[in-house]
């Protein structure tokens, strides 16, 4: 086998460099630019040589010059070729005035060049390179594959591979990366005809957050000392590197973000701090310090582990540090401390205290006994006066006057003293019956009202995919109830429409209320980001995706809804390249939490109060999203407070390098300082009429901690 495949690779080499013809050719301007040797005694010389060095042609002239390139008849054919090559006489080698060309058999470019890691994240590195000298034609892609070499992680994920499209491409974000991690990072270039051979750069991801360390226990106390036992620290994305113990005095909560260290005692009490370290050690030392004596007033790793005040109790924890090249982590435990006090003679109290004890036992026994018997009695009485007074359908009702509900919900203008609003909306919608809906496990996210989780719900032979809010009505207070109506009732009013996330409708059991809306496959966001992978978006498709986005906005805009959560995240994707606006109304709580200072319009920074030209602005923004496949907003701003600064000075999300001018110009009117001047979603809608270029090069990055909480 191994035999058969050095033929076929020898076969194939020869057949490859073939004889291309005769070319005219000049000593000042040869037909192939780039002159190799003076003295090639054959052929075969030169075609090596340039093809090892990714030319397409080799090229030989007064039957011993090597030129290569990856172009030849510039000047034409020509029949001068007339001198054997030296050492090869059955091969020609040009003449004077005319160069013998051969293919090398080199058909990819060469590799990409200064390839380089300029950040890195505990699960993304973010890399850029440029492009290959010689590129054989027009580069079309980059693939970059990340595989592991080295990882603290007790299991390594596969290789990760990423496509870029477009020949301008010059940088990426690989995503979904190990924490702690050593990647081989390859990157090809690929042209019309074949990839080149790959450029290699290696990095590491910064270190993950070590455990939550196990809280100490305390198993000894003096007047000046507390010894506690110590639980030995675990880290799955990095070094177990040290320990430190640390001192917090009674009522205080100090900060544990996984990148800050405590002060020393001395320096913790000059700047009026209440915690501190009072020791650190290796964790190759842990066996040594297992059962730590906090107060013995020992310098231990360099920190004064100063003597402690016992009559008020401190709280004690353990810190696990990581550290690994510049970064550190750290994790920190719960506090322990005692609930009692020490006292010199306190053997001599026991019998007291436990007589103490006993006394106060019995009498709160008795206390409990009497709540249990009075809880019941009162649940009776309760019961009878339900049974009369309320309607049937009593988890949700309102009652009272219709001014406190504002004017989004369901609110007739004379009603009368009693109303049971949640029916008045419930006439509404359809009531799913229990055996039609199928909620999952999976938690898209938690809502102000409850969580929400994906389903299933079958509905006239059909299944499909869902959002399921799950509210817990007995548990929401009476204004937490007023507000889920009105946001019920948005949705209600705004249903049903092609282009919406609609309200399917409801169901309950004796205790929860599900609201049902539809739920795409994908996100716009997911799906733009995607195509940077590899995956296909249709870029003729993104006009008519927009044009269909702002026919579900004017649609809101009748029913004076505003969309306060608008981006390419709240934008549903049917497979059949459909958009579904999400995140009006209740739906607003199954989206991601999205900072959305980088979609905000001049006018409302500061200012919560949300209105239709805003949502203008916003999809100016979201066509910008569509054009740069998913890329993050002024990404060259890490802070929001830098973007509000930006945006207010005249700064505006740049033309993409294959956007048109028209396009671009109607991007900017969204954009306009004065909100009056912005175009209507009616304008809006007839985007589809403009034409759009095909997208060669993604040239903004996507930083997802830059858009997501």
């Amino acid at each position: 086998m191994i035999v058969l495949s050095l033929l076929f690779y020898f076969c194939d080499y020869v057949l490859s460099q073939k004889y291309e013809g005769c070319f005219q050719s000049s000593a000042l301007d040869p037909d192939l630019p780039t002159l190799i040797l003076n003295h090639a005694s054959v052929p075969a010389e030169c075609i090596k040589e340039c093809h090892a060095r990714y030319y397409m042609f080799a090229g030989l002239m007064n039957d011993q010059q090597c030129f290569c390139g990856s172009r030849y008849g510039r000047k034409g054919v020509s029949t001068s070729c007339i001198l054997p090559c030296t050492t090869d006489s059955s091969n020609y080698c040009g003449s004077q005035d005319a160069m013998s060309i051969y293919s090398t058999g080199q058909k990819g470019p060469s590799p990409p060049r200064s390839a380089q890691i300029i950040h890195s994240g505990s699960s993304s590195l973010q890399i850029i390179w440029e492009p290959p000298d010689i590129s054989n034609g027009n580069i079309t892609s980059y693939t970059l594959k990340a595989v592991v070499l080295q990882t603290f992680a007790s299991n390594s994920i596969p290789a990760i591979e990423s496509q870029i499209q477009g020949g301008a491409s010059n940088s990426t974000i690989l995503q979904g990366l190990q924490p702690g991690t050593k990647y081989n990072i390859s990157i090809n270039a690929t042209n019309t005809q074949a990839s080149s051979e790959p450029a290699y750069i290696l990095g590491w991801t910064l270190i993950g957050l070590p455990d939550k360390p196990m809280m100490p226990k305390v198993i000894e106390q003096t007047s000046t000392t507390v010894t506690v036992l110590l639980s030995q620290g675990n880290s799955e994305y990095g070094p177990v590197s040290a320990y430190q113990v640390f001192v917090v005095q009674p009522g205080i909560i100090p900060p544990t973000n996984s990148n800050l260290t405590y002060y020393n005692y001395e320096k913790s009490m000059q700047q009026g701090l209440e915690y501190y370290i009072t020791g650190e050690f290796e964790s190759s030392e842990f066996h040594k310090y297992n059962k730590f004596t906090v107060g013995d007033g020992k310098m231990i790793g360099g920190y004064y582990n100063a003597p402690l005040n016992t009559q008020v109790i401190p709280q004690i924890g353990l810190i696990v540090v990581s550290k690994f090249q510049r970064e550190v982590q750290y994790a920190y435990s719960d506090l322990v401390h005692k609930v009692t006090s020490y006292n010199e003679n306190g053997n001599d109290n026991m019998d007291l205290i436990a007589i103490t004890l006993c006394i106060a036992i019995g009498l709160l026994g008795a206390l409990l006994i009497a709540s249990i018997v009075l809880y019941f009695a009162l649940r009776q009485r309760h019961e009878k006066f339900r049974m009369r007074k309320l309607p049937e359908q009593q988890e949700l009702t309102l009652q009272g006057p219709l001014y406190e509900v504002d004017n989004l919900a369901y609110i007739p203008e004379d009603v009368p003293e009693r109303v049971n609003h949640y029916q008045e909306l419930k006439k509404k919608v359809w009531t799913i019956p229990q055996s039609a809906l199928t909620i999952n496990d999976t938690i898209i996210c938690r809502g102000r009202f409850g969580t929400v989780h994906t389903g299933e719900i079958e509905k006239n032979g059909m299944s499909s995919t869902v959002a399921v809010h799950s509210i817990a009505d007995t548990l929401l207070k009476a204004s937490d109830k007023r507000h889920m109506l009105r946001e019920l009732d948005v949705c209600i009013k705004a249903s049903p429409m092609k282009y919406l996330a609609d309200l399917i409708g409801t169901c309950e059991t004796h205790d929860t209320l599900y609201v049902v809306l539809e739920l795409s496959p994908q996100t716009l966001k997911n799906q733009l980001l995607a195509s940077r992978s590899g995956n296909i978006f249709p870029i003729n498709q993104i006009l008519p995706i927009g044009s269909m986005i702002a026919s579900a906005l004017q649609h809101l805009e009748t029913y004076k809804i505003v969309h306060e959560h608008f981006c390419a995240r709240s934008i549903g994707l049917s497979n059949d390249w459909i958009p579904k606006v999400m995140g009006y109304g209740i739906g607003k709580y199954a989206l991601e939490d999205v900072k959305y200072t980088r979609w905000t319009s001049v006018e409302c920074f500061g200012n919560k109060k949300k209105h239709q030209s805003g949502v203008v602005w916003a999809f100016g923004v979201l066509l910008w999203e569509m054009l740069s496949m998913g890329g993050t907003p002024y990404s060259n701003l890490s802070l929001e407070s830098e973007v509000e600064k930006a945006v207010q000075q005249g700064v505006r999300l740049p033309q993409l390098p294959d956007t048109p001018d028209p396009l671009y110009e109607v991007m900017s009117s969204c954009w306009n300082v004065e909100s009056q001047e912005r175009p209507t979603f009616e304008e809006l809608t007839r985007l589809e009429t403009l034409s759009i270029c095909p997208i060669t090069a993604i040239t903004e990055p996507y930083i997802p901690d830059l858009e997501l909480n």
